[in-house]
């Protein structure tokens, strides 16, 4: 079923004309290029009262089509060569150009007008009023019609609908005093590729306590690890400690080990119905079928399907229904993969719908981000949770771009920027490695995917003014193994490298972990645990940020001096 809504002033605008013997809504299709003359049933016509349709606007290659309501400067009533003499065709005037494959909508007066006994449809008239009222109550009309429509879909439906659509794919809001937390995924050494979190993947204490993953997760290939938001399986869920939920209840390959940093705590708010929205959808795609969703998601689920994109009209001058174009890129291309791939497409294909399947090369992009908070300071988990945003919905950004598809910076950026939190970010792209700008146009034999987000300088709009020197003070965390040593003179002597390093360190250097490291390990007198380890950097008057494996560099300031303030390595058998 299709739904179109029905505005106040075109309810009566069409029972104005009917009433006075118009003709109304005469349609008339556009094809791939557009007539000269657009005839008329029911010539010779006095006069067009209505005239609607899409015109392509913007320079070539920037084109856009947008609705249009023409005026009597924007047409001309003139006869054709069959019949010159009345005025049986509109011809519309340059610059406007009627976009290809479109309609037009057209109410006008005939020559020989229907007899009709109105005569007065003034304003304040008997005729005139009873027409508005009937129109105001049919406007109201299809205003609760369009609510009960938009209620049926997930993408439109709101409270208590949208809580009855949820609960067809088993989602249910999370309301104001349940449980939600965060759980850390680590991925496996050496394991390759992109890993996928399923949403709703169950993470437990192994003794009965449950949660859920409230969104999907994804490490990138060179993403050790990521956080995944979790609520738990029901109201009455238990708040758990740090590092109590270990336990993931189906294994995902590429993920060694789960774990919570922080304590679980309750809601103070209800779900949105954004959030909400959003949750719903991802359930339908992991668990649906017959969906270009469903089926997108479960090819790209495959651990050797680097990208899938999907055209439902490839080619829009010759739409052609119940037809799908399918590019799918294989990071290894072999007679048993591409088996594998059409038995997946054949488990999760629409009905009835025929898919071209096309075998596209990837194209990988990468793009560096320098963001820019509000306020003076925020804390370091919320920024990672920003971070966390912008891979996401980045990340989904592109897999929607279709092969020959135009990579368009403005919007991308505006996804970034719609977190409240951030006020400014600047994101420099690259194809295979090459910069980009704007408009670039990706081959029409490849399929894009986002293969890496790196994070560089984070700053604040509010940071103190740099007029005078700015203490850093460095802290670090974590085990070592494996001692040659005491572990006194082992921590004794990681302390003493650890200061040299950072006494080498000048205003507006980069603290990168892999460098601390490298300038702090002894492997033949320990064994430095590398995921255990944190470097904690703190400016005064400003936040602090925690460093992990894994991690881009963090910058200082331009007048900062460094000094060593704990060093807390412990042996990590006890």
């Amino acid at each position: 079923m299709n739904f179109a809504e029905r505005t106040y002033p075109d309810i009566v605008r069409d029972l104005l004309t009917v009433l006075t013997g118009g003709t109304i809504q005469e349609v008339k299709e556009i094809g791939a290029t557009a007539p000269e003359l657009i005839t008329l049933e029911n010539h010779p016509v006095r006069r067009v009262s209505h005239l609607a349709g899409t015109v392509v606007v913007g320079r070539p290659g920037a084109e856009q089509r947008v609705p249009y309501r023409f005026t009597e400067k924007d047409f001309d009533l003139v006869g054709t060569d069959a019949n010159p003499i009345d005025k049986v065709a509109i011809k519309l005037r340059k610059p406007h150009r009627l976009a290809p494959n479109s309609t037009l909508e057209i109410n006008y007066y005939p020559e020989r007008l229907k007899p009709t006994p109105i005569t007065d449809v003034n304003v304040g008239s008997v005729a005139r009023t009873l027409i508005e009222t009937i129109s105001r109550e049919l406007a109201t009309q299809y205003q609760q019609l369009d609510l009960v429509y938009r209620s049926a879909f997930i993408e439109t439906a709101t409270g208590d609908g949208l809580d009855k659509v949820a609960a067809l794919v088993d989602v249910r809001r999370i309301t104001r005093g349940a449980p939600v937390g965060k759980v850390r995924f680590i991925r496996a050494a050496a394991s390759p590729g992109d890993i996928f979190v399923p949403i709703n993947s169950v993470v437990t204490d192994g003794k009965g306590i449950r949660y859920l993953t409230t969104v999907e997760g994804r490490l990138l290939p060179n993403q050790a690890m990521t956080e995944v938001w979790v609520h738990g399986e029901t109201e009455r869920t238990k708040v758990v400690e740090p590092g109590v939920l270990i336990v993931l209840e189906r294994a995902i390959a590429g993920i060694a080990s789960i774990t919570n940093d922080e304590a679980t705590w309750l809601a103070t708010e209800d779900e949105t119905d954004r959030q909400l929205s959003d949750r719903a959808r991802r359930a339908v795609h992991a668990t649906g079928k017959g969906t270009l969703d469903a089926l997108r998601f479960g090819l790209e689920s495959l651990p050797f399907v680097s990208a899938a994109a999907i055209a439902e009209f490839p080619d829009p001058a010759v739409p052609a229904p119940g037809q799908i174009l399918l590019s799918v890129a294989l990071s290894v291309d072999t007679p048993n993969n591409r088996a594998i791939v059409e038995r997946r497409i054949e488990e999760l294909r629409p009905a009835g719908i025929y898919v071209d399947l096309r075998y596209a090369g990837g194209l990988k992009l990468g793009v560096s981000i320098d963001l820019v908070f509000a306020g003076a300071r925020l804390a370091t988990s919320e920024q990672e949770d920003a971070k966390a945003r912008i891979r996401t919905e980045l990340s989904s950004a592109i897999t929607r771009l279709t092969p020959g598809a135009t990579l368009r910076m403005g919007p991308l950026a505006a996804l970034v920027l719609r977190d409240e939190r951030l006020i400014d970010a600047k994101l420099s792209w690259t194809a295979d490695n090459a910069p980009i700008a704007d408009g670039f146009a990706i081959p029409p034999d490849k399929a894009a995917r986002l293969e890496d987000v790196a994070f560089g300088s984070i700053t604040f709009d509010q940071a103190s003014a740099d007029s005078g020197p700015i203490a850093v003070h460095v802290d670090l965390q974590g085990s070592f193994s494996n001692l040659a040593m005491s572990e006194s003179g082992a921590q004794a002597q990681i302390t003493a490298r650890l200061g040299a390093f950072l006494g080498k360190l000048a205003g507006g250097s980069s603290v990168a972990f892999d460098a601390l490291v490298s300038a702090v390990r002894d492997d033949a007198a320990y064994v430095l645990d590398l995921d255990s380890l944190v470097v904690v950097v703190e400016p005064d008057g400003s936040a602090f940020a925690e460093l992990r494996r894994g991690d881009p560099a963090w910058t200082s300031p331009a007048s900062a001096t460094f000094s060593m303030r704990t060093v807390a390595i412990t042996s990590a058998v006890p």
